[in-house]
């Protein structure tokens, strides 16, 4: 903080210092007030492509612990992913924010002794790059997602995407309809929202004043703003400690909110596009919803995405709220039990919603 101060100082004259701290000021208090009414360390991989040191909560002592991290770099950026098991692949798309940890709490575990379960960092998140001078719409983490399983020669996977993660996933299917097999949404974010923050995007964006914005919102927001948003996220849960202490690590580093922002931003423009398509998806597609979810409303998207997509199925998981891979890892192995099993019937059969009443 202190050479962002120091840069500050040196650019401005006697005349102009009001005038700038002023400007700091409202872009904090902006950014603390429009931070408030939202959901949400940055560890730089050890080498541009392969294994990187065991840092994560995946290996920590006591805890399951087969996932490997990797990291390959694909148009210049350094993406960081994780792979375990053996079998059919299933690709994990974590929501915003978050990382490949959000699927550590039982979902890859599970997953893994049937399936090759590949997690992947989306741009800016966990420990992958984001790209300087480009925005990452929901299209070009599309293409470059698509780059990635490439590189790493996966072809035909079931995309499993988590709320925001379920955009990209739908993205994914719409702009490369014939190298996807199947897609598991979770909590899906399918549909534009309001969204009134256009004032902190332009602070965000500018170059000095946007940093220290950031800089300072983290710690005027903290812990407590963090623990509440969460609670919204997890209700009628309670959010586990070890996820939190995740979150306040990994999700306040500067490159992790201003990814979380420029993300929220651009996501809307997106889904009007992509909302117009969805009746073109003919691949099987499961959508698990909580009937609590606070953070993305089931009415307007899930099941408004179900009656868009002539092969889906929609779950609607009792007394559930958002945070699905943390609170029922179970049901998304039993959606891709659904769909092995529909893919092997005569067809899929469309439009059947299904209650799914965890043990």
């Amino acid at each position: 903080m202190r050479s962002v101060v120091r840069i500050i100082n040196r650019k401005q004259n006697k005349g102009s210092k009001v005038s700038q701290t002023a400007r700091t000021i409202v872009s904090v208090t902006i950014l603390t007030v429009c931070l408030g009414g939202n959901d949400f360390a940055s560890i730089a991989p050890k080498s541009e492509c392969g294994d990187i040191e065991k840092e994560s909560v995946l290996y920590s002592p006591g805890k399951w612990n087969a996932a490997e991290q990797h990291v390959v770099t694909v148009q210049r950026l350094r993406v960081h992913y994780i792979e375990s098991g053996t079998g059919r692949t299933v690709v994990m798309i974590h929501g915003n924010a978050g990382s490949v940890e959000d699927f550590e709490f039982g979902v890859v575990e599970r997953l893994s002794r049937e399936y090759r379960v590949i997690a992947v960092d989306r741009p800016g998140h966990g420990r992958s790059d984001r790209p300087a001078g480009k925005t990452a719409t929901v299209e070009y983490q599309a293409e470059l997602l698509h780059r990635t399983l490439s590189r790493l020669g996966i072809t035909q996977p079931i995309l499993v995407g988590h709320s925001w993660g379920a955009a990209l996933a739908l993205a994914y299917e719409l702009k490369y309809p014939d190298e996807v097999s199947a897609m598991v949404l979770l909590a899906p974010a399918a549909y534009p929202e309001e969204s009134g923050n256009g004032l902190l995007r332009a602070t965000i964006r500018m170059p000095i004043v946007g940093d220290f914005s950031l800089l300072i919102g983290k710690t005027i927001m903290g812990r407590i703003m963090l623990k509440r948003n969460l609670a919204r996220a997890f209700y009628p849960q309670t959010v586990p400690d070890s996820y939190f202490k995740l979150a306040v690590a990994s999700w306040l580093g500067r490159k992790q909110l201003k990814a979380y922002l420029e993300d929220e931003w651009v996501l809307n423009a997106s889904l009007k596009k992509m909302c117009k398509r969805y009746s073109e998806i003919d691949i099987p597609v499961v959508i698990l919803t909580g009937d609590e979810d606070r953070i993305v409303s089931p009415k307007e998207n899930a099941y408004r995405l179900h009656a868009a997509i002539p092969q889906s199925r929609l779950i609607a998981l009792k007394d559930t709220g958002h945070e699905i891979p943390q609170t029922h890892p179970e049901s998304i192995y039993a959606a891709l039990t659904l769909i092995s099993s529909s893919s092997a019937s005569i067809g899929f059969q469309p439009t059947k919603r299904r209650q799914y009443q965890s043990e």
